[in-house]
This record gives structure tokens, C-alpha cells and sequence, in this order.
């Protein structure tokens, strides 16, 4: 359901703070939807304009950002707040059923692995995303822009070489299908997510890269096949059909007035049956 925006917390409901953007905190998304939990999807817009009514300066103390001026931003049920994605992510697993218990080896693990998928948004997708929108724009002319040859791609190549080679160690350790063995955690969910959407990148070749990682691959299509519905509706209510999100940045960005796509609005979206929206 969506309605006009309202960003103030109903107690008893998890309410989730993001841009529209399928970025840091779709992977929050993620884990509401293959945990089955409710929330409500407060999507802010525009960009980042969207935000200002809930940083310090409007709401002093009471900020849900927690003085970070940042989101992803969440609020749990009994009105606990918490930023930064690797921290939202174990703090959500802990009340959802997907977190280990706190201080074991298998909670050390699930932290550093949700910390590289951060490492790998922060690093990859984000150190490459202007000149992958670049080039989804500007055609051939993309290397008058972003330079002639591809020394950009380097060392987000290396930081993903690297992040795929720990991530597949870790499962062959494990065992699989994830992380921590049979069951999936929180950090399941940040490597999926996080990977969807590098590898989507047309400068990487995603099955020579995965070849090498067969344990990694079968976790992203395990993630994936319960993702699917989800995945669907997110592009088709907010991504105008546009299922890559560099050709979905790129049509909405795009300087050419007459190429230019309208994103979706401000709204906030209540899930409050994510059953439907969720495949397990």
C-alpha cells in the first residue's frame, strides 16, 4: 500500500529510512523479506532533499539517524534506532531469527562477511558506478569522459577478485549452502545483494567469475530463487520496469531532456505481508 509520506514511527512495527535507490539499503529490504517480517518501506525523495526532514537539524535528539545525518536508517518495534548498514543488518538478524548468538565464533564469522559485502558496495559498486552510468549514457563517447582505457577498473577488479575468493573460503569451511552452514544468517543477505548488483556491471564477466567460486554461485541462486518475487516487484513499482540499476540510473539521470525518466516519488510502502513477496 502506499501513501503520502509520513516518516514518523509507529510503535510495535519496523519502519526502514532509504533513498529509492536499490543501493546500501536494499540488502535491509532483503532480510525483512526472507525473514517473512513485516515493515514499513519509508522510501525518501528526492535525492538527497528527501532526507533533510529527518537529520538533526529539523528533529534535533529525536533524529532516527542517530546524529549520522545517514541512511540506511532503522527503528525497531519498541522504537530502538540504528544506522550503518553492517550494524542495521546484525541488529535486525538478532530480532528476526537470523543472527547467531552473540560472541560465538559463528557471530565473528557473520560480521566480517556482512562487513565485506560492505567493503564490496563501498569498493565496486559504488568506486564504479559513475562510470558505468557514464558509459550506459554517452555510448563511445564514454572514454572522452572517463578517460581512454579502463585504468578506473583496476583496483574495484582486485577488491573483487579478493572479496570473492574469502567469501567462497568461507562456505567451502562451512560447507554451505551459506555462510554459517545450513542455515541462513543476516550476512547471506548482504552478499547477495551486494553481488547482484556488481555483477550486473557489463564491465565483469559473471559466469568466468563464479566459475571459480562454485559454492558462492549456489548461494546466490539459492538467495536468489526466494528473492525472485521481490526482485520483480521492486522493478516494476520503482525501477519503471528497469530490471539493471545502472540502465535504471542512467534513463533516470540522463542529461538529455528528452531521454529523461521521471523515478518514483516520494511514498511510503507498509509490507505488511511479505509472504507474497517472499519465496522459501
Amino acid at each position: 500500500m502506499a501513501t503520502s509520506v509520513e516518516t514518523s514511527h509507529t510503535p510495535g512495527t519496523w519502519r526502514l529510512l532509504y533513498f529509492n535507490a536499490p543501493n546500501r539499503g536494499e540488502q535491509v529490504r532483503q532480510l525483512f523479506i526472507f525473514s517473512k517480517t513485516p515493515f514499513t518501506d519509508v522510501r525518501l525523495a528526492p535525492y538527497p532533499e528527501g532526507l533533510y526532514p529527518v537529520k538533526k537539524a529539523a528533529l534535533g535528539d529525536a533524529s532516527p539517524l542517530l546524529g549520522t545525518d545517514q541512511v540506511p536508517a532503522v527503528t525497531a518495534p519498541d522504537g530502538t534506532h540504528c544506522v550503518e548498514t553492517s550494524d542495521i543488518m546484525r541488529f535486525v538478524g538478532e530480532r528476526v531469527g537470523m543472527a547467531p548468538a552473540a560472541g560465538s565464533v559463528e557471530d565473528t564469522t557473520a560480521r566480517e562477511m556482512c562487513l565485506l559485502a560492505q567493503e564490496v558496495m563501498n569498493e565496486v559498486f559504488y568506486g564504479l558506478l559513475k562510470p558505468m552510468v557514464v558509459n550506459e549514457i554517452a555510448g563511445w563517447m564514454a572514454c572522452i569522459i572517463n578517460g581512454l582505457g579502463s585504468a578506473y577498473l583496476e583496483k574495484p577488479a582486485d577488491k573483487l577478485n579478493e572479496a570473492l575468493a574469502k567469501m567462497e573460503a568461507t562456505l567451502q569451511s562451512s560447507g554451505g549452502p551459506y555462510i554459517l552452514g545450513a542455515t541462513a544468517c543476516y550476512a547471506d543477505i548482504s552478499i547477495f545483494a551486494s553481488l547482484s548488483e556488481v555483477l550486473a556491471y557489463k564491465c565483469f564477466n559473471k559466469p568466468e567469475l563464479l566459475s571459480a567460486h562454485p559454492k558462492l554461485s549456489a548461494l546466490l541462486d539459492n538467495v536468489g530463487s526466494k528473492m525472485t518475487a521481490w526482485v520483480n516487484f521492486r522493478v516494476r513499482e520503482y525501477q519503471l520496469g528497469i530490471a539493471n540499476t545502472i540502465e535504471f540510473f542512467a534513463a533516470t539521470n540522463t542529461p538529455i531532456p528528452w531521454n529523461k525518466k521521471a523515478g518514483a516519488s516520494s511514498n511510503v510502502s507498509i509490507h505488511t505481508d511479505p509472504e507474497r513477496l517472499g519465496d522459501q
